[in-house]
């Protein structure tokens, strides 16, 4: 067995952000990870480089968790993105904002972010799987894993959702909370490509701006790319949490008008000028627009003129994210918020016992969001059980 202290005050199982964000903050915290090292799934974000948290004030980043915006602001106003940002300041790690907002570590690598987070922690120990947990008499945690039996007076469970399970995200928080009688809020993915079952495969790996998404009473403006089976991108991911079985989608992928068509050289091949005009490309009009053929715009009629409007306009498909939890890149649903404190990130239902991160029912939309509210979730963890390490008898 490795470890050598089978009592600690503070564990926090999970080495991801939630995790490691905690365990920087918290002395004397063992922070337990399943895989081989922490922060896997950190180490992919941003694509690799790590989107860490994006330059909104406390009032902007609160809306972007969907209908979870009022269990988010006590988090976000207690520890904003400027927060987050100075925080990692303060231990040596510069950052880098880009035009978009979204922010990076200056080194635009991921490996910084986790090292950094890393180098603060008391105690890590990785290759080590919490089997079970319970609570004895006495009032402690006892958590059974696989280097033996350990024993805490504050449990943090910062365990990932069920996305990129290589990471060791596979929903292992979930049985542990409801051990505690927490109820879970069924997983399903978020921010995932949309599969479309009129697919646009034949335009795979075209990248478009300004398009809008629409889903039942849900939309989604800005890039998207399409993919073999469907869309992804920004504005298809941040819709993507609200696809259900016998969901259509409409996509709009320009303005062009019945008048701006008529409009166009008469001897220019229909499809081409439409092309140019909506300032689509021609492999994208090609595939839409293929049953106007080799027409000229002077050929044509009534209904072929509607028929460009609606492919380009209003491209309606059926849809589905079936199968897509896996490769999502977060997990919308877990432990139920109703039954855990926003102002602590505590349960509930058992003393001393908290979650943070992608365990919870939240999610956000794309662009660093759901690493910061991991980070701001963590913060109030922190500072809940440090205050109460102060003051032993509150």
């Amino acid at each position: 067995m490795r470890t050598r202290n089978k009592h600690y005050r503070i564990i926090c199982i999970g080495g991801g952000a939630g995790g490691l964000f905690f365990s920087s903050l918290v002395p004397g915290t063992l922070l337990i990870e399943k895989e081989d090292r922490p922060g896997r799934k950190l180490l992919l974000s941003g694509g690799g480089m790590c989107n860490f948290t994006h330059a909104d004030s406390a009032d902007e980043i609160i809306t972007k968790y969907y209908e979870k915006r009022n269990f988010v602001t006590p988090a976000f106003r207690a520890f904003p993105p400027l927060s987050i940002i100075s925080y990692f300041s303060s231990l040596g790690m510069k950052s880098l904002t880009r035009e978009d907002g979204k922010v990076f570590p200056a080194s635009l690598r991921a490996e910084t972010v986790v090292s950094t987070l890393e180098s603060c922690c008391s105690e890590i120990i990785t290759e080590c799987r919490v089997e079970k947990v319970t609570r004895d008499d006495d009032g402690m945690f006892r958590l059974e894993t696989s280097d033996g039996t350990l024993t805490c007076e504050y449990l943090v469970i910062a365990t990932g959702g069920l996305s990129y399970p290589a990471t060791g995200s596979t929903g292992d928080g979930y049985s542990f909370a409801k051990a505690f009688g927490h109820q879970i809020i069924p997983p399903s993915p978020a921010l995932c490509q949309i599969v479309l079952k009129d697919s646009l495969g034949d335009c795979e790996g075209i990248s478009l701006s300004s398009v809008t998404l629409s889903l039942d009473r849900e939309k989604s403006s800005g890039d998207i790319v399409i993919t073999k089976k469907g869309i992804s991108g920004p504005a298809a991911m941040n819709l993507s949490r609200f696809v259900t079985d016998g969901s259509i989608i409409r996509i709009s992928f320009t303005a062009i008008s019945a008048e701006k068509i008529k409009s166009l050289p008469g001897k220019q091949k229909a499809v081409n000028a439409v092309s140019s005009a909506a300032g689509l490309p021609s492999r994208l009009t090609e595939h839409l627009l293929r049953d106007i053929g080799d027409k000229t715009v002077s050929q044509l009629n009534k209904k072929d003129i509607s028929l460009i409007v609606s492919r380009l306009t209003s491209f309606i498909s059926s849809c589905s994210t079936a199968g897509q939890l896996g490769a999502a890149t977060v997990t919308r649903g877990g432990v139920d918020t109703s039954q855990v404190d926003r102002k602590t990130f505590s349960s509930r239902l058992a003393d001393k016992l908290y979650f943070t991160g992608e365990v919870l029912d939240v999610d956000g939309q794309c662009g660093g969001y759901n690493i910061s509210f991991a980070f701001a979730g963590s913060f109030m963890a922190a500072q809940s059980i440090i205050s109460h390490l102060k003051h032993p008898l509150s």
